[in-house]
């Protein structure tokens, strides 16, 4: 079933990157989604500072944690430092197609986990790679999504500490997803909660 998902979501994806195109958006991936977090990783080599306090090239100046929208201390945007000879639009289209990948995983185990019958566990999870807002923003607007790896693993987590009494991946979960966008992560904790 694992690769049943992971054939289909390659499939769906390559649906929506037409013929001689890139995956993702022409208009806020090239100018938003790519170039910040590229401002970023170069920022991280020009200082050597993960957390430089100003960003005097963008605008006429500005506090760094202004372009938390974009994936400041984002587990997956700190990971393209280690590839600088990736270009970030490069690095951001296959993150997000991993992203998408991953979630759908991520769904399925959490499913069959919870005694759902691996059919149904496998046709649950393709419905959630079919869901707009996963398959449409993983390439238009990322910072919707690219939080849901994160999300599904402290869900996975909230089973795992009523049943074990183990509580790391829970805070694990729910820690990478506050860092990849605190603003997104307020609905995945209140989703952890209930």
């Amino acid at each position: 079933h694992m690769l049943i998902l992971i054939a289909t979501s390659i499939l769906l994806i390559a649906l929506f990157t037409q013929k001689g195109c890139f995956y993702g958006s022409n208009i806020d991936w090239v100018n938003q989604h790519s170039v910040i977090p590229e401002y970023f990783r170069s920022q991280f080599y020009a200082t050597g500072k993960l957390i430089p306090e100003f960003a005097p090239q963008l605008g006429a100046g500005q506090n760094i944690f202004n372009l938390s929208y974009y994936g400041f201390l984002s587990p997956v945007i700190l990971l393209s430092y280690l590839f600088p000879m990736v270009s970030m639009p490069t690095y951001i289209a296959v993150s997000s197609i991993l992203l998408v990948i991953i979630s759908v995983l991520l769904v399925y185990i959490w499913l069959v986990d919870n005694k759902v019958e691996k059919t149904d566990a496998l046709a649950c999870s393709i419905f959630y790679l079919c869901a707009s807002p996963i398959l449409f923003q993983s390439h238009r607007q990322i910072m919707f999504v690219n939080y849901m790896p994160f999300l599904l693993l402290a869900i996975i987590g909230v089973n795992r500490y009523f049943e074990k009494k183990k509580s790391g991946l829970l805070i694990m979960g729910t820690f990478l997803m506050i860092m990849t966008s605190y603003y997104f992560s307020v609905g995945g904790i209140i989703c952890l909660v209930l």
